[in-house]
């Protein structure tokens, strides 16, 4: 079952809605590559973002280290 349900709109485009779960059962080949393709595409892009959050967490930790802040003062940084 995947987490997420592709909405096609009247006008052609196509929306990625995360609060609704497809059942394999319920999709056709053709849709079953379009669904794998997306978890995959969703997938990379959760790990993306985790992976900035950690980024900007380890940046903040290290702007309140009180050496750092030192190595400010002096110019050393």
């Amino acid at each position: 079952m995947f987490n997420f349900r592709i909405i096609t709109c009247p006008d052609g485009t196509q929306i990625i809605d995360p609060s609704l779960k497809t059942p394999y059962s319920a999709l056709t080949p053709i849709q079953m590559e379009e669904y794998m393709e997306m978890d995959t595409q969703i997938a990379f892009m959760e790990r993306l973002e985790r992976k900035a959050k950690r980024e900007s967490d380890r940046k903040r930790g290290i702007r309140k280290n009180l050496f750092y802040k030192a190595a400010c003062m002096f110019g050393l940084v």
